[in-house]
């Protein structure tokens, strides 16, 4: 069972992104641009894994040791222009990847959040 630790990292994501402790790991979810208003989605793509770099450091890890990550999205239509900087962030890693349809999200203006996960036995 993880440790759920509420980060205050709602100066880094422009939502309060939660960081779950899991043996030997770590899970942050609702992971979004810091201010997502009139922001393409590759630009919200670009800032939110930005945050998720800094709030990764911020408990010893890099987005290097990134085992996991789940896209949700709100409109698929324009997602294939996040695929440079996806491409950028993990190639070299190859984590496993699950994209997930959203309705909406509580903020209108959010088009993609992510989840990462660093999972025990993986990195």
């Amino acid at each position: 069972m993880g440790n759920t630790v509420q980060n205050s990292a709602h100066h880094l994501s422009g939502s309060h992104a939660r960081v779950e402790r899991i043996s030997g790991g770590l899970k942050i979810s609702g992971l979004c641009a810091p201010h997502p208003e009139g922001e393409s989605i590759a630009e919200q793509c670009r800032t939110a894994l930005d945050a998720g770099a800094t709030l990764l450091a911020d408990y010893g890890y890099s987005m290097q040791d990134v085992t996991r990550v789940t896209y949700l999205v709100s409109d698929t239509r324009d997602f294939p222009s996040c695929f440079p900087t996806l491409r950028h962030v993990f190639s070299a890693i190859s984590p496993s990847v699950t994209l997930m349809w959203v309705k909406k999200f509580a903020n209108p203006h959010v088009k993609i959040e992510f989840e990462l996960g660093v999972e025990p036995g993986l990195v």
